[in-house]
């Protein structure tokens, strides 16, 4: 499956990048009113910490429709100084952003303002029912002029709410593109620990393929742990971190290494210890100026913490399955 290029606004469905969690805190003058108290907001039902249901995430950017997988998607949606107010921080995979509801309490009107990565803004308004859905029409920089969006969020439960958007053409045509996904809260430390964790093991990944990328030897070393056991193929099996890393220098020293395709399918954590699950596509173009070639498959790969590691974690077990076709 070929992940789409486009840029999704609220969390892009791009499982190699720099993930990382919330540390800023907004301060404000609060003049003795309690934020938390915000039974009178119309958007109460939103505030608090959200992720993916079971990370499942369905769009379509012109290629068909696709689910797919998204670990480590991470909302914090709270109040601010105002009952009519909503701010939600997204620092799922990138690009990460923010977007802002105000409602006007004359005119029941919501204000939207978003902001994602470095190009994409979107801005609209909608309204709010007396169960707290709301629906939005909005604008976004990089879609094609005339062109916008309805968002639906829509409760299942106090626990769960439904998000779709669907792309209009300036005939108010639906044009085939949305995207949608299940939110649920997170309700336990657990929960939240477990989605650091997993932010924590994309970022992992992004740094090992850049490594790869830049024929930084020592600094993939340092992503494996010394007990690292790796099954590269039925009949390639290498125990320990050297032999590994001696197999590996003849590849990079003939080989410049592209990762092309990279689906985390799936990411469980216990305790100390990560599985990963992802597919993936790699192109080698030999360095003499010969023909490129592209290996895929699917990889199984266990992480360790581990406290010399650049990102916390280390490699410690790999199988990979090649794929048919």
């Amino acid at each position: 499956m070929k992940i789409s290029k486009a840029l999704l606004p609220l969390f892009l469905l791009v499982a190699i990048t720099n993930l990382r969690a919330q540390i800023e805190t907004i301060t404000y003058e609060l003049n003795g009113r309690n934020p938390d108290n915000a039974a009178k907001n119309p958007f109460e039902k939103f505030i608090g910490e959200w992720t993916l249901k079971n990370d499942d995430w369905t769009h379509n950017w012109g290629n068909g429709t696709e689910t797919i997988k998204i670990p480590g998607h991470h909302t914090v949606t709270k109040q601010l100084n105002t009952d009519n107010s909503l701010l939600s921080i997204i620092d799922g995979p990138e690009p990460n952003g923010h977007i802002f509801w105000s409602y006007n309490p004359k005119t029941g009107e919501v204000g939207h303002l978003s902001s994602f990565g470095a190009i994409r803004s979107g801005a609209g308004k909608g309204e709010v029912s007396e169960e707290g859905d709301v629906e939005l029409k909005l604008t976004f920089e990089g879609e094609p002029k005339g062109t916008y969006r309805i968002y639906n969020y829509r409760w299942v439960s106090e626990d769960e709410y439904h998000m779709k958007s669907v792309q209009f053409s300036d005939n108010d045509e639906p044009t085939g593109l949305f995207y949608e996904g299940y939110f649920v809260r997170v309700n336990n430390k657990k929960d939240l620990k477990d989605n650091t964790a997993k932010n924590e093991i994309l970022n992992h990944g992004k740094v090992i393929r850049e490594a790869f990328g830049n024929k930084d030897i020592e600094k993939i070393r340092s992503l494996h742990n010394p007990e690292v056991v790796k099954a590269l193929g039925y009949n390639d099996l290498k125990t320990g971190r050297e032999d590994v890393i001696n197999s590996l220098i003849g590849t990079l020293t003939n080989f410049t290494l592209e990762f092309i395709e990279n689906d985390v399918e799936s990411i469980l954590i216990q305790g100390n210890m990560a599985t990963e699950q992802t597919r993936f596509a790699i192109k080698g173009t030999p360095k003499d100026g010969g023909e490129s070639w592209v290996f895929s498959g699917r990889t199984v790969v266990t992480y360790i913490r581990y406290k010399d590691s650049p990102t916390g974690w280390a490699t410690i077990r790999e199988i990979i399955q090649p794929a048919t076709r």
